[in-house]
């Protein structure tokens, strides 16, 4: 099976590259998908680390800008993610777009970097770098690991392509027991429970310019509500959660989660703008990509996402760090873990429960900072004791 696999992926990978360059992938990070133009190694032997896209990099951040014990390359999936790599990692990493799972991409990669390990984040389970990695004698590590029901069934059918996962990976954190159930059922880990990594991340960039011009809008002494990184589909909710819970003289900024979406917002909320000369009631963020902007302002953050089912809720540690009272909607999806800590500790309100009229969340940055130490030390143990297994 893992020959045909193979052969499929060596098959499709150009056809795979001509549609990255038709997107507006440049020809060198293209190339170094396929292992061509890769920088020169390190003198040391590096730690690679690996992720999907913007959120998975911030997530694994933290532990790139700590002490791993030598140089570091990070590689990225999607275009996105790797320019945020790229601006954010500074020095301190080689960024690369992540190899294609073809056998001469990631030969080629190894044969340069010859990594010491490999540490992946939530699913990033590919059978051909796990077999080279496995040749070649390199652990890895998944952090904060997450498979749903429906995957696991899909790997249980095809033991053949997860043979190799099995014997590359090394060790597995997990932010909950119910998350570790699919991982053991396939033979996977060893797991043990961890906190979430994306408690180890740090606060977004702030805008001082679109901050003032916001603070010029804001209203004085009107509450101040914001509807973040929300979906069309919850328009109906958030009517409902409006009419229900928002004192009648607060404002509203309502900031989708993608910026072609904007329009159903605006026919769906202008009409509650009286234009009476007492200001705007409801604004609509466009500073796509400055949500630390849009955070750094006063009031309460709904977080998006958890008012469908089918999307569930979005990462609510984002507004948190700006000391943000934060609401989560009923669905808390693939945040689940992350959410029940947080509710644990008090940190976050979920629908259908609303904060009391005199909470206070002046301290929820200090205990999400006392919080990040523990999950980036949680991580680094789990890293460290699978490169320590390796060593004679």
């Amino acid at each position: 099976m893992l020959w045909l696999y193979a052969l499929l992926t060596s098959l499709l990978s150009p056809l795979a590259g001509l549609v990255l360059l038709l997107r507006g992938e440049s020809l060198r990070r293209t190339g170094e998908r396929f292992g061509q133009g890769l920088p020169p190694a390190p003198a040391a032997p590096v730690l690679w680390f690996h992720a999907a896209s913007v959120g998975e990099f911030r997530a694994i951040k933290p532990l790139i800008l700590r002490d791993c014990g030598g140089p570091i390359v990070v590689t990225v999936q999607s275009r996105q993610g790797l320019a945020t790599a790229r601006a954010e990692a500074g020095d301190r990493a080689t960024v690369l777009a992540a190899p294609f799972d073809t056998p001469f991409a990631i030969t080629r990669f190894l044969d340069r970097f010859r990594p010491r390990g490999l540490v992946l984040v939530e699913s990033e389970l590919w059978p051909g770098w796990m077999d080279a990695l496995d040749r070649q004698g390199i652990p890895a590590v998944l952090l904060d690991g997450s498979v749903s029901a429906q995957s696991a069934r899909h790997w249980a059918r095809w033991p053949g392509l997860l043979a190799p996962i099995r014997r590359a990976l090394k060790a597995v954190t997990v932010a909950s027991t119910n998350r570790a159930v699919p991982f053991e059922a396939l033979g996977l880990g060893p797991v043990r429970t961890a906190l979430p990594l994306k408690l180890a991340g740090q606060a977004l960039p702030v805008d001082a310019a679109l901050v003032a011009r916001w603070q010029a809008w804001r209203r004085d002494g009107a509450p101040l509500i914001t509807f973040a990184n929300v979906h069309p589909t919850e328009i109906p909710a958030l009517k409902s959660l409006i009419a229900d819970h928002i004192p009648p003289n607060a404002q509203l900024i309502i900031a989708p989660r993608h910026p072609d979406r904007l329009p159903a917002f605006e026919q769906a909320f202008a009409g509650m703008n009286s234009g009476d000369g007492d200001g705007e009631k409801v604004g609509f963020w466009t500073g796509f990509g400055a949500l630390g902007s849009l955070f750094s302002l006063d009031g309460v953050v709904v977080v998006g996402g958890g008012f469908d089912p089918n999307i569930g809720s979005h990462n609510p540690l984002e507004s948190m760090r700006f000391n943000r009272l934060t609401i989560c909607g009923p669905e808390s999806g693939k945040q689940a873990a992350l959410i029940d800590v947080l509710q644990a500790r008090g940190l976050v309100t979920q629908l259908p429960d609303w904060p009391a009229k005199d909470a206070d969340a002046s301290t929820v940055s200090d205990s999400l900072s006392t919080l990040a130490d523990q999950a980036a030390q949680d991580a680094l143990t789990a890293i460290q004791a699978v490169l320590h297994s390796k060593e004679p």
